[in-house]
């Protein structure tokens, strides 16, 4: 796979976006599908992943098989990317994890990212990595890993996200060229303030809150 942009185009995977995008829908469920979409996310990149054949024996026989011929590092952008890694560790559960956090600086005419904490390996050179972020927006944030990705040798890179805009993946095409991008939806537009539009609001804020409804108590 190289310099591809994937869209999963699956009945299904519609209705669990359709979930996402209204606005009704609570923190837990928003959670839960989100990793309904992480599994289904992983499932696609399988096919890009390296395997090799290899044989075992049946109770009757012997079977050509496969396994995994290239280790797997999913590279999570914390925060609402967390229900997102649990979905793709379902689809791949032995691949390895590292987690880098970025925050948004926001100014009236744009936006800028800073990385500021890493949990990687030294050396990813020997990895596949899968890095994951549900929303690509701006395509800042991703630019800016994948930058500290390459420095630590990484090479062979697949970004996995649930919705992407247009302008970000243009962004990410100027500054990173060809990179495999697998996403489920593209939206056309940024607001003013650098969201999605219509995306499904702040992921992070709709994932990562509470259910919590105080009573009334008379």
């Amino acid at each position: 796979m190289r310099g591809d942009l994937v869209i999963v185009d699956n009945p299904l995977v519609k209705y669990y976006l359709t979930i996402l995008r209204d606005h009704r829908t609570t923190p837990k469920i928003f959670r839960d599908y989100i990793r309904r979409l992480g599994f289904i996310l992983g499932y696609e990149a399988s096919r890009y992943l390296r395997w090799k054949k290899v044989f075992v024996e049946t109770p009757l026989a012997k079977s050509e098989g496969l396994e995994i011929g290239k280790p797997v590092l999913i590279v999570g952008i914390l925060g609402a990317s967390i229900p997102m890694i649990e979905g793709i560790w379902d689809a791949l559960p032995w691949a390895g994890l590292g987690l880098v956090a970025a925050r948004r600086h926001e100014y009236p005419d744009r936006v800028e990212v800073d990385v500021y904490y890493e949990r990687l390996p030294e050396d990813l050179s020997i990895y596949t990595i899968l890095l994951i972020d549900p929303m690509l927006a701006t395509g800042k944030t991703i630019v800016k890993v994948v930058k500290k990705l390459r420095d630590r040798k990484a090479r062979d890179i697949i970004i996995l996200t649930i919705i992407s805009s247009k302008p970000g993946i243009e962004y990410i095409r100027r500054e990173l060229g060809n990179i495999p991008i697998i996403t489920v939806a593209i939206d056309p537009l940024l607001n003013d303030k650098f969201f999605i539009v219509p995306g499904l609001g702040d992921a992070g804020d709709r994932g990562l809150s509470h259910d919590y409804v105080e009573e009334k108590r008379v």
